[in-house]
C-alpha cells in the first residue's frame, strides 16, 4: 500500500472523524492526514463524553442515518483500536439484536390483542421515517412504538421524534437503561433488561419508568413539604405531585392506543420533563395551567458528510479498556416530581363521612324472643346479633360472615 495515498484500506473498524471530515486509517502513523500534526495524540487526550468527541461508525451511519453510533479510540499493546461505545449489539446483521426484535413483537402482539392494527418496520413514503411498530389506535390515531436499545444522542432522537410528529405519528420511545440520554428529551417508557425469551413469552413486563400518576397534597401544617409556589410556609391550597406508576407493558400499549394514556410535557425548575399519564390526570393538570404550551424548537444539527468512495465493513467488537467516558448517573431517578403549581379546579372531593339517616335508627333493644327470631333469620346466634350501621336493623354483626350494614344500606351508601 502506498504510504502517501489517502485512507483506502482498513484492517480494523472504520472510523469517521468530524474533526478532519474524513475516515481515519489507524494503520498509518499520521492516520492518513499528515497536515494534522499529532492527530492521534489529540484524539487520545480527548476525555469528553464519547458523543462529544466527533468519532462515529460510517457503516452504521450508512445503514441508519437517523441514528449515529459513536466510537472512541485507544491503544493496547501498541495496537490502535477503534471501538463502538454501544455495547448492546455485537454485529450488524440486519441491524437489530434479538432483544430488539422481541420487543417489537411484544408491542405488536399487545396492540393486536387489544383489537388494534399493528405493522412492523413501516417506511414513510418520503423515506424520512421508519417506524419499528406502527399501531393504528382509536379514532385512527397513529402511534409509533420505538425500542431504543443502542446508544443514541438526545439531539438525534429528538430529530427523529420531530419527524414522526410532523407526519402525524405519536412516538413512544422505549428503553431498558435508566441512563439512556433520550430520557425526558422525548416521551419514553422503561422496562427491565430482560433476555429475548422472557420478552416473547406471556410473562408480565413491569414498566419501571416514564409513566406517572397525579397525587394532590394539601398545603397545610400536616404537610412536611414547604409550599412549592411560595418556597416557604403553607398556603392552604392543593399542589400536584407526580409519582411513578407501575404498569404492565401490554396494558400501557393498549391504553396509549385507545387514547386513555397521553403524553405530558411539563417543567420543573429549568428542566423539561416528559412522561405518560392518564387522560383524567392530563385534563385536571392542564385545566390548572400545568401543560408546557410553548412550541419545542426543532433541533439543529450539523450535516455530516460520508465519503462514498469505499464500502467499509464494520466489525462490532469492543475490547475492554480504561479509555471510557465517566459513567453518568441515572436520568430515571424515580423521584416524585413536584411542580410549582396550585390546583384550584376539579379537585377530587373528599370521601364524605357516613351520616346516619335521621329518624331511621330503631333500637336493637328487643325482647329475647324477638332477638332469637332475628338471629334465626340472619343465620347467627342471638348474641352475635348487632345493629346495622346505617339503619339500626338487627343483623349478623359478630357471627360467621358478618356484615357492617344490611343489604339495603350497603346498596344505598356504597359500603361493604
Amino acid at each position: 500500500m502506498d504510504s502517501t495515498a489517502g485512507p483506502s484500506y482498513y484492517k480494523r473498524n472504520p472510523i469517521f472523524s468530524v474533526l478532519v471530515d474524513g475516515l481515519l486509517d489507524l494503520d498509518r502513523a499520521d492516520l492518513g492526514y499528515p497536515q494534522h500534526k499529532g492527530l492521534w495524540e489529540l484524539l487520545l487526550a480527548d476525555k469528553r463524553p464519547v458523543e462529544q468527541r466527533g468519532l462515529y461508525c460510517p457503516t452504521c451511519y450508512k445503514q441508519n442515518p437517523g441514528q449515529i453510533e459513536w466510537m472512541y479510540v485507544y491503544a493496547k499493546r501498541g495496537l490502535r483500536i477503534a471501538a463502538h461505545h454501544n455495547r448492546d449489539q455485537r454485529d450488524h446483521g440486519d441491524g437489530e439484536s434479538d432483544q430488539h426484535k422481541a420487543l417489537k413483537e411484544r408491542f405488536a402482539r399487545a396492540a393486536e390483542l387489544g383489537g388494534f392494527h399493528a405493522e412492523l418496520e413501516v417506511l414513510a413514503a418520503d423515506g424520512r421515517r421508519r417506524t419499528d411498530v406502527l399501531v393504528t389506535g382509536a379514532d385512527g390515531r397513529q402511534i409509533g412504538f420505538e425500542p431504543q436499545l443502542s446508544y443514541s444522542t438526545a439531539p438525534a432522537v429528538r430529530k427523529r421524534d420531530s419527524i414522526s410528529r410532523e407526519e402525524g405519528v405519536t412516538p413512544v420511545w422505549h428503553v431498558l437503561d435508566p441512563r439512556a440520554p433520550l430520557i425526558d428529551h422525548v416521551h419514553w417508557s422503561r422496562t427491565d433488561n430482560l433476555p429475548p425469551e422472557a420478552i416473547l413469552n406471556d410473562r408480565d413486563m413491569l414498566v419501571r419508568g416514564g409513566v406517572r400518576h397525579l397525587e394532590l397534597d394539601k398545603c397545610d401544617h400536616t404537610n412536611p413539604q414547604p409550599c412549592p409556589v411560595r418556597r416557604s410556609g403553607r398556603c392552604g391550597n392543593w399542589h400536584p405531585r407526580w409519582e411513578p406508576r407501575a404498569r404492565q407493558l401490554d396494558d400501557l400499549v393498549r391504553d396509549i392506543a385507545a387514547g386513555d394514556y397521553v403524553p405530558l410535557t411539563t417543567k420543573q425548575s429549568q428542566r423539561t420533563l416528559r412522561f405518560w399519564i392518564s387522560r383524567t390526570d392530563f385534563d385536571q393538570f392542564t385545566d390548572n395551567g400545568g401543560q408546557e404550551t410553548s412550541p419545542e424548537p426543532t433541533p439543529k444539527k450539523k450535516r455530516i458528510r460520508i465519503p462514498v468512495q469505499r464500502d467499509a465493513e464494520c466489525i462490532r467488537t469492543r475490547t475492554e479498556s480504561d479509555c471510557r467516558s465517566t459513567p453518568q448517573p441515572p436520568r430515571d431517578s424515580g423521584e416524585a416530581i413536584r411542580p410549582a403549581l396550585t390546583i384550584t379546579r376539579t379537585i377530587p372531593p373528599p370521601r364524605p363521612a357516613f351520616v346516619r339517616p335521621p329518624n331511621e335508627c330503631p333500637s336493637i333493644d328487643v325482647t329475647w324472643d324477638q332477638r332469637q327470631a332475628a338471629a334465626a333469620e340472619a343465620g347467627c346466634k342471638p348474641w352475635e346479633l348487632g345493629p346495622c350501621a346505617g339503619c339500626g336493623t338487627p343483623i349478623n354483626r359478630y357471627g360467621p360472615h358478618p356484615a357492617h350494614a344490611c343489604a339495603p344500606c350497603r346498596a344505598r351508601y356504597g359500603s361493604r
